[in-house]
């Protein structure tokens, strides 16, 4: 049975961890690994947990005629430039996520010493990628949007008792809202037993994407992976679900925010909880001067908000505890009952 918790770098993922948030860079470096560098450098500062990039060889991922195939040239980076960045990455303080396309580029982030792998959606299909991918001996995330859930199970067959976090997100950019399906976090956790990330797809300019991650979160998410681009303004590789530095950076504060909302211990034990209820709270107090020797009714009694420079009284709901015991001493009026007043 794979982990319950994964260790990503230093830091675990897994119900009881904070969420571990994933900056993904994808394509928005457009081939340049200066803009690589820089969004290296941004992501730290934006309060990302971890750094992703994707490897690729165009000749050995699209045919030579593919529509797309130009521009998977223009980006692809080098051996050598792709060595240069991931070095960077590791000295960053930032765990370092791959999403390798094939073998080659596979083996380049691995002797780099990439953290974790994680499986594109369209090659949990391939279960000799796969295989290659479990035996660098570390932790894999698989991207489940879209894939048949018995391609899901085949892969975690493939990778045996390796970390797993399984990713929930769908590759349409943007996402539109109704398709995100936050509940389908449960549902992966609870039926395979290992972490559960969302891969948020959806739209980098709207006001949901900020809080989406924070949503994710309440669902359930262990882990969020969001992309993000230096400038969104120029609408090129990968800007659709990309947030700028400054909204991931409140993004990351809205999704911590959640975090905190959702506690660690009940409401009624928190230092607040308590504050409030004694401030607003209502004690039995006398509803007139009651004498000494009075048997206490029902009617004698009244229930309001007592000083707060003095212990409370009764609950209302102990009326019982009073009614039918005698005053063992005068009590005036609007004075809270207590123990010691009584027979």
């Amino acid at each position: 049975m794979n982990p319950t918790t994964v260790s990503l770098g230093t830091r675990a993922v897994g119900d009881g961890a904070p969420c571990f948030v994933l900056a993904e860079v994808a394509s928005a470096h457009g081939g340049s690994i200066e803009t690589a560098l820089r969004m290296l450098e941004a992501a730290f500062k934006m309060g990302a947990d971890g750094i992703k990039f994707q490897l690729f060889r165009s000749e050995q991922l699209v045919v030579r005629r593919h529509p797309g195939r130009k521009d998977f040239d223009a980006i692809e980076l080098g051996t050598k430039e792709w060595r240069k960045l991931l070095k960077a990455a590791r000295a960053s303080g930032l765990t370092l996520l791959v999403e390798a396309f094939d073998r080659a580029s596979l083996e380049v982030a691995a002797e780099e010493g990439a953290d974790a792998f994680k499986v594109h959606s369209t090659d949990m299909e391939n279960p000799e990628f796969i295989r290659a991918v479990a035996e660098t001996g570390k932790p894999v995330l698989f991207a489940t949007g879209g894939v048949p859930e018995e391609a899901v199970r085949e892969a975690l067959e493939i990778v045996g008792n390796a970390p797993v976090v399984l990713l929930h997100g769908f590759q349409t950019f943007p996402t539109p809202v109704e398709e995100i399906r936050l509940r389908d976090l449960a549902t992966w956790k609870e039926r395979y037993r290992v972490p559960v990330g969302f891969l948020d797809h959806t739209d980098g300019g709207s006001a949901f994407a900020l809080v989406a991650p924070a949503l994710a979160v309440a669902w359930g998410a262990n882990l969020v992976e969001k992309h993000f681009t230096l400038d969104r303004s120029e609408k090129s590789y990968d800007y659709q679900s990309s947030l700028s530095p400054e909204d991931f950076y409140r993004m990351v504060e809205l999704l911590r925010q959640a975090e905190r909302a959702a506690g660690d211990v009940q409401a009624s034990a928190s230092e607040g909880a308590r504050r409030y209820h004694r401030t607003m709270a209502r004690s039995i107090v006398a509803g007139a001067l009651i004498k000494r020797g009075d048997v206490f009714t029902r009617e004698m009694l009244a229930y309001k908000r007592t000083d707060v420079r003095f212990e409370p009284g009764f609950a209302p709901r102990e009326a019982d505890r009073v009614i039918g015991r005698r005053a063992t001493r005068p009590i005036q009026a609007d004075e809270t009952i207590r123990e010691d007043m009584l027979e």
